[in-house]
């Protein structure tokens, strides 16, 4: 049996891996759509939280401004978002996705699914259940850890 420590090194192996398969498949992804994983993980971000101002965008990928404009810039020239000036704050510009973007973010959220179910067809119904409720209170708890940090 495998103390803690073991399992714990482990389950963080087993996590990494899973990151870089999950990165080089949005990689993969974007490259096919022409865009860079850094935008795709811009548009994502919008696509999931609504409206992002450029400041809160550059918190959000861990990034300089200077880096997020230049994201911003791309995909606002290729049709994918827009950048919208509060009329009360001219200062505060929000970035804001096009059905061109939500469509691609969709298409990508689309395949990654149907990967998924494939995978988890599997698994028996309760071991499917048993994983999605592991990861769920790993990821709670991850979470709530690193909110006290």
């Amino acid at each position: 049996m495998l103390e803690n420590r073991e399992l714990a090194g482990h389950l963080d192996h087993l996590l990494q891996r899973l990151t870089v398969s999950t990165q080089r498949q949005k990689s993969d992804f974007a490259e096919k759509l022409g865009i860079s994983r850094q935008q795709f993980e811009v548009l994502t971000i919008i696509f999931e939280k609504g409206q992002i101002t450029m400041g809160d965008l550059c918190k959000e990928i861990s990034s300089a401004c200077s880096t997020a404009t230049d994201l911003a810039d791309k995909l606002e020239r290729a049709g994918y978002v827009e950048r919208i000036r509060e009329k009360r704050d001219r200062r505060i510009v929000r970035l804001n996705i096009l059905p061109k973007g939500e469509k691609l973010v969709k298409s990508v959220i689309e395949t990654r699914t149907e990967r998924l179910e494939s995978i988890l067809e599997s698994f028996e119904q309760e071991d499917r259940m048993r994983i999605i409720g592991i990861l769920e209170t790993l990821s709670d708890k991850y979470e709530r850890l690193s909110r006290k940090e």
